[in-house]
């Protein structure tokens, strides 16, 4: 007799598993359309050798020597956590922002980063940063951890990204440069990740400083893969200078990538994987510019062991362990799983959050992934519920979903609870913000509970012409206009964290946050697509916030992951218009099964 698939049997023993706990009839019908394919556990444990480290770093350093650029050199495990800091004599020690196409910021002192300078040593008052006993006094160290970071925090085994990758799709316009396009899928996730965020682990003790500046734009950090396997990434900061790349269709390699690219040698991300193999809406992505060189000349003395900040080590074991939800396998952090229930009187209970959870995954592994080779892969994401408060009430993740959206999908599920909560206005101007509070308000949002605000919906108000995509017309209620609108300056979203992050990178706030001074948000919003808000009998109850793949595959897996609890569609934002447009609420993926 012939045994059953691997497919058959996860279908079987998600059914049975979700009829025993008796989960409502949206999840059973989710249940017995759910196409699972094969869901491995971890891939056998690879990781960076402290020799490794050396290595990456001697090939970086041959690189910058070559150029005669000296630069700060760091790498990371893929958790981010620290594995080694170089810097070469001559290295620049300051860091200014500067994310205008026409280079002239608008500094204020109250909104964004735009023309930023940070000093050495945190402020000119400040104690730096210390890190597993280290100090780490210099802005320049920061950038090249957080360019490390952030190609660490995007790679997996089905795709790899680097900081250019990320400038291309975080920019007003998709493609970056072309008028008349819709603001790029990944707007707004630079503001992620960051040390003082309550979800993404910081361990000074142990070395782990998350990404100190957010996820970088500035090209100069790039993935390192060890027998096919992601492994973590370097970093390079070498001009002082942090910004996005405004010219993507010219090919034009920085230094600072040059070097980067010259410590992958030997850890090269496979080229079938890596970005400029993965297309969004037909447009292929970019990965470098250049290939890393060869023929590089060693430097004529061994490195100076003086020049590490960060003493080369071995990667640290990973953070998550094998799981089940209510039958189906998945990965978590022990410190949001089990499941809780709200402390809110009528809030999600325990058995519920394990529902919604449950239900997102299943959607997850039946949907077509968007970004991830080989084609026909499933969505490998990240899974977050909070409760109305923003509340974490449980987070999983899929083997292979990429770390970055374990921060972004608790941002985006605690921007739907908090945009739809009654309350919010208040809120929002108690806090100093009501410049943003009075734009809603002149567009007929009033931030009192009576929309029901999915993250798209609330990205659509974030951008610098609204509706999106139209240039020429007058910025979102929640953006800055677009004289002064750069990826450093984006708005509410920046201006919530603000004091937060330079006070943190300064030394003058404690770096382990919160970002935001409101409890409801600790870690920050988030501004493009994947979450809903939650509600039971009509009542506001949470957010569900999904990230990892494809926007559209986000939305898709957050709204059928919210079956049961889905908002009433009377006060859905996609019933509602502003200057005569319709918000949208969620979109759809053509064709999204697998």
């Amino acid at each position: 007799m012939r045994k059953p698939s691997l497919a058959v049997l996860f279908v079987f023993w998600t059914a049975v598993a979700l009829a025993e706990q008796g989960v409502s009839s949206p999840a059973a019908r989710h249940t017995v359309i759910v196409d699972a394919r094969p869901n491995p556990a971890a891939a056998p444990a690879v990781a960076l050798t402290a020799d490794d480290v050396r290595a990456v770093i001697q090939s970086a350093v041959q690189q910058a020597s070559a150029l005669g650029r000296p630069a700060v050199i760091a790498v990371v495990d893929r958790e981010t956590n620290v594995l080694a800091v170089y810097r070469m004599d001559g290295a620049p020690r300051s860091l200014h922002f500067s994310g205008r196409r026409d280079g002239n910021a608008v500094n204020d002192g109250v909104h964004g980063l735009d023309g930023l300078t940070l000093v050495p040593n945190g402020s000119p008052s400040g104690p730096g940063i210390v890190v597993a006993d280290k100090n780490i006094p210099d802005p320049t160290v920061l950038a090249a951890l957080s360019k490390a970071g952030t190609a660490a925090v995007f790679e997996t085994t089905g795709n790899a990204f680097t900081t250019r990758t990320a400038s291309f799709i975080i920019q007003e316009h998709f493609p970056p440069g072309i008028d008349f396009t819709s603001g790029g899928p990944l707007f707004g996730v630079q503001f992620s990740n960051l040390p003082c965020s309550d979800v993404k682990p910081l361990d000074l003790n142990g070395g782990n400083l998350a990404l100190p500046l957010g996820l970088s734009g500035d090209p100069g950090g790039l993935p390192l893969y060890k027998n096919g396997q992601p492994v973590g990434a370097i970093g390079i900061e070498a001009d002082g200078q942090y910004t996005v790349d405004f010219a993507p269709e010219v090919k034009a390699s920085t230094d600072e990538e040059l070097i980067a690219l010259a410590g992958t040698r030997g850890f090269e991300s496979p080229a079938g994987i890596r970005g400029d193999q993965i297309f969004v809406n037909g447009i292929r992505l970019p990965f470098a510019d250049a290939n890393p060189p060869t023929g590089l000349v060693p430097p004529s003395s061994p490195l100076d062991p003086f020049g590490f900040v960060f003493k080369p080590r071995d990667g640290l074991p990973t953070r998550f362990v094998s799981v089940t939800v209510n039958g189906v396998p998945a990965f978590a952090d022990p410190r949001f799983f089990p499941p809780r229930a709200s402390t809110a009187a009528g809030g999600l209970t325990a058995a519920e959050v394990e529902q919604l959870l449950a239900q997102a995954l299943m959607q997850a592994y039946k949907t077509r992934a968007a970004i991830r080779q080989p084609l026909g892969s499933f969505a490998q994401v990240n899974v977050t519920v909070v409760d109305a408060s923003g509340a974490v009430l449980g987070i999983v993740r899929t083997p292979d979903a990429p770390i970055f959206g374990f921060d972004v999908s608790s941002q985006k599920a605690r921007a739907a609870a908090f945009f739809s909560s009654p309350g919010t206005a208040g809120v929002l101007t108690a806090a100093g913000f009501s410049e943003y509070v009075g734009n809603g308000a002149a567009d007929g949002i009033h931030l009192d509970g009576a929309i029901a605000f999915s993250d798209r919906a609330n990205g659509f108000l974030s951008r610098p012409f609204f509706p999106d995509g139209i240039d020429g017309t007058a910025q979102g209620p929640f953006s800055r206009p677009i004289t002064q609108w750069s990826p450093f300056n984006v708005g509410l979203q920046i201006d919530l964290l603000r004091a937060g992050l330079i006070g943190g990178v300064e030394g003058t706030n404690p770096l382990s946050g919160p970002c935001t001074a409101i409890p409801n948000i600790p870690n920050g919003i988030q501004i493009f697509p994947g979450s809903v808000p939650l509600y039971l009998n009509g009542v506001l109850v949470g957010g569900l916030g999904i990230s990892g793949d494809g926007v559209d595959q986000d939305d898709i897996i957050a709204f059928m992951g919210a079956a049961g609890f889905e908002a009433p569609e009377a006060i859905r934002s996609d019933q509602f218009f502003v200057r005569g447009v319709r918000l949208p609420f969620i979109k759809f993926p053509r064709h999204p099964d697998l």
